[in-house]
């Protein structure tokens, strides 16, 4: 069973997400260009509000070894000392990998900085647990040699018959590695050296896109410098900047079984169920709360969903074709408002075109000071719709 979360949220001024060059990113979509927010932009802030409401962070690093060398001397170990413990984790982790046969490099530390070649997304608790290890092998991290200066000038990886002799226990490091959390059950990870890693993730995320056509605009600015001379004219900087607007169609679905086996191991028990819902009513909230931070302190879009439509499905739908033809502004009247009735009308076709039978409930809740029966039962507010939607989704469990 899937529930879909689909949304309409215009945003002023502004530039979320931009690409290499620094402008806002597009696509083209029936012909017309369209603004565009990746699905990462957007899923790493809804990732950040989901894991504040649930009081559960992570954190994607390639420093592991720093996080662990600054927990243990804000513990009280020397520098030096919580340096090769932080080190020490790599390669204990890099012996699992090669023990396993997998494919071999990305984990070893660099000499230089110590970093990974490879991003680690694990719950911030695993840092405390991997200092919590080294605190029980204290001679033997002692005792392991740092990188020689010639090492790190060079910037050389160890060859393989030189690596260290791990000192960390490699399955204790392996597993604490493995941790979850309900973001990583919810997202999914990969990580392809360290076996057991990846997890499936139980939800979808699509790109935004406007729902009508778009076009960058530029905005030449100045700074002043405060401290010219009188006489001086001028400025002391010259630039432009790239800035957009428009109303996003918005979208995601997560899958409540897959959700319920990645946190339970099972989707037979209750239990897995109700966690998945506790989780999948904090995402639903998250989703309309969170918006990627670019260009934010020069512009403020911080702006909230205007119409909201859930469905409880046997498997997921997208509605991005509702606005394969670009919404169009009639007599001043904006792109909200007919965005939101071309959304409900396309969804009554589509329902017409296809049946309903995969279709276990909806509803809505919007701005407009009408529903819009295509799309449900109507609710005053989004937070009766989302508490709705997930004792819907508890029933029919």
């Amino acid at each position: 069973m899937h529930l879909d979360i689909h949304a309409l949220q215009p945003v002023p001024y502004s530039n979320l997400n931009r690409d290499a060059l620094g402008s806002p990113k597009s696509c083209v979509y029936g012909g017309s260009t369209r603004t565009r927010v990746s699905s990462q932009s957007w899923k790493r802030a809804v990732r950040f509000e989901l894991e504040q409401q649930l009081d559960e962070p992570t954190v994607r690093t390639r420093r592991i070894p720093k996080a662990v060398q600054e927990e243990l001397e804000h513990r009280g170990w020397d520098h030096d000392t919580a340096r090769k413990a932080g080190r020490a984790v790599l390669i204990s982790a890099d012996q699992a990998a090669t023990r396993k046969d997998t494919k071999e490099g990305g984990l070893f530390p660099t000499p230089d900085d110590d970093q990974s070649d490879v991003l680690f997304w694990v719950p911030r608790a695993v840092i405390t647990e991997l200092s919590d290890l080294a605190e029980q092998y204290p001679d033997a991290i002692a005792d392991m040699p740092l990188p020689s200066q010639q090492e790190v000038t060079k910037k050389e990886r160890p060859k393989k018959q030189d690596k260290l002799r791990p000192v960390l226990p490699v399955a204790t490091v392996e597993d604490i590695l493995r941790r979850r959390s309900p973001s990583i059950n919810l997202l999914g990870r990969m990580l392809a050296e360290i076996p057991g890693h990846r997890v499936d993730g139980a939800s979808l995320f699509a790109h935004a896109f406007t729902t009508h056509e778009s076009a960058m605009d530029f905005d030449f600015f100045t700074a002043v410098d405060d401290l010219n001379p009188p006489a001086a004219t001028g400025s002391g900087h010259l630039a432009t900047a790239e800035f957009t607007s428009g109303v996003f169609y918005r979208y995601s679905s997560v899958n409540l079984t897959d959700l319920a086996t990645n946190l339970s191991g099972t989707d037979k028990t209750r239990d897995g169920f109700d966690d998945a819902l506790r989780v999948v009513d904090a995402y639903l909230r998250a989703f309309c709360e969170a918006v990627p931070s670019g260009k934010q302190r020069t512009t403020g879009a911080t702006t909230r969903p205007e119409l909201v439509y859930l469905a409880l499905r046997h498997d997921p739908l997208s509605l991005a074709g509702a606005f394969e033809k670009p919404v169009r502004s009639h007599n001043g009247s904006g792109y909200a408002e007919p965005s939101r009735e071309q959304l409900a009308h396309y969804t009554g076709r589509l329902h017409r075109f296809l049946g309903t039978d995969g279709l276990f409930w909806h509803g809505h809740a919007s701005i407009a000071a009408e529903p819009y029966d295509q799309l449900g039962e109507g609710y005053d507010s989004l937070h009766d719709l989302i508490t709705d939607s997930t004792n819907r989704a508890g029933d029919a469990a």
